[in-house]
């Protein structure tokens, strides 16, 4: 069976099961095989409606078994998982439509900006916006616009929480991205100027992706967006520092592969081993050919599979995607994802230092220092650290002594 390579589908609830198997736009007999095997036996159509939106897979597990598996699905389930496509799809027009907006006005102020992941990857990768899920909008502009492009979300009645702007402008702090709230609650626009943050620095490089960026035409109108190759290596490394949490990340991977057969998957290889991500890109290309079905070319595959600290991080991934881990480990396991991805105990510590102790805009607006004084924040920071973190810390020690 295809899906066994990472995990035992025998270890997951029939409802878990049934989604990593629709998981695709690609379908196989295999998978239409096992999937009209297992969606008779679902218990809950409930629970396999939370667990797909969970995962940002709903809308593929909703095509998949109305394709493939129309007559035996119950109706009830169909439906259930129709009205949920329903109402990804409203707020998908909308994100996207207003991505196209905010990209106009950006280009009208003469305010050079990228867009990617959300509506851009669910073209490019997915072929319709209508079949990924997507939360908000990521747009990177140069970090010397921030000010200009501030006034115009501003303006346009979208809120930052930062109420000391000065401090981003000041390149000091870990934030690499201006989170911006949409008018009325709906959607959020992050504002990058980095791809990510510098304890962090494993993702494509900027001046490079500029180079590189081509329109899309997202139906709305067309937007400036990433490259291909770029947003793939983004995707594993984005992926990799939030822990490789969902299936959706994974099908992002195997949905740009199987959409762009020209994509120069060695090239990305030799890119992500000179920038230090060259595990991270394995690990995201053996979870996405053994999970997703992704078309990957014979000698990646056996390179992934060889990579023993790639397969061994693959394995981990599969094994505890839909574990629901245990409170104390799903607050502290993410880190262990990102650790073991890094390549060399030097880098490994200089992340762990970093994603601890550097200064944050949170330091500041809580102690707003002048310029000179900034390498304070060293300081301040483990303090607030322990202030914030300490109890947590202390209940997770007791839960662990106790269990």
């Amino acid at each position: 069976m295809e899906l066994d390579a990472l995990l035992d589908l025998a270890d997951l609830s029939i409802e878990a099961a049934l989604v990593l198997c629709c998981a695709t736009t690609a379908a196989t007999p295999v998978r239409t095989e096992l999937a009209s095997d297992l969606a008779p036996r679902v218990r809950s159509w409930d629970r396999v409606v939370d667990i797909a939106k969970r995962h940002a897979v709903l809308p593929l597990v909703h095509r998949y078994l109305k394709l493939e598996c129309p007559t035996v699905v119950p109706g009830e389930g169909l439906a259930k998982l129709r009205t949920q496509w329903q109402l990804i799809i409203l707020y998908n027009r909308h994100l996207t439509a207003e991505l196209v907006r905010l990209m106009g006005l950006l280009k009208a102020a003469g305010v050079p900006a990228v867009t990617f992941k959300g509506p851009v990857l669910a073209a490019m990768a997915y072929g319709s916006i209508e079949l990924r899920q997507f939360s908000d909008l990521d747009i990177l502009v140069r970090q010397t616009d921030l000010p200009r492009v501030a006034e115009i979300l501003t303006a346009e009645r979208y809120l930052s929480p930062h109420t000391r702007r000065e401090g981003l402008a000041t390149g000091y702090f870990q934030e690499y991205e201006d989170a911006f709230a949409g008018p009325d609650g709906l959607g959020a626009v992050d504002v990058h100027w980095n791809l990510t943050p510098r304890s962090f620095r494993f993702a494509p490089d900027e001046e490079g992706l500029w180079r590189r960026a081509h329109e899309v035409d997202l139906g709305f109108g067309k937007v400036t967006a990433i490259a291909p190759d770029d947003l793939l290596l983004y995707i594993c490394v984005h992926a990799t520092k939030h822990g490789w949490v969902t299936l959706g990340s994974i099908c992002d991977v195997a949905e740009t592969v199987r959409a762009r057969p020209e994509i120069d998957l060695m090239g990305i290889l030799d890119e992500a081993t000179a920038l230090g991500s060259r595990r991270m890109f394995l690990t995201g290309i053996c979870l996405a050919h053994e999970l997703a079905g992704a078309p990957i070319p014979a000698d990646l595959v056996t390179i992934a599979r060889g990579d023993r600290a790639a397969r061994a991080l693959a394995e981990r991934v599969a094994g505890q995607l839909f574990s629901g881990a245990t409170q104390g480990r799903a607050d502290f396991d993410p880190w262990a994802v990102p650790i073991r991805s890094i390549e060399g105990a030097r880098a490994r510590m200089r992340y762990i230092v970093r994603r601890m102790l550097a200064p944050t805009m949170g330091d500041y607006e809580l102690i707003p220092l002048p310029a000179a004084l900034f390498p304070l924040y060293w300081v301040i920071r483990p303090f607030r650290m322990a202030v914030q973190y300490g109890p947590r810390l202390v209940r997770g020690s007791s839960n662990s002594s106790n269990a």
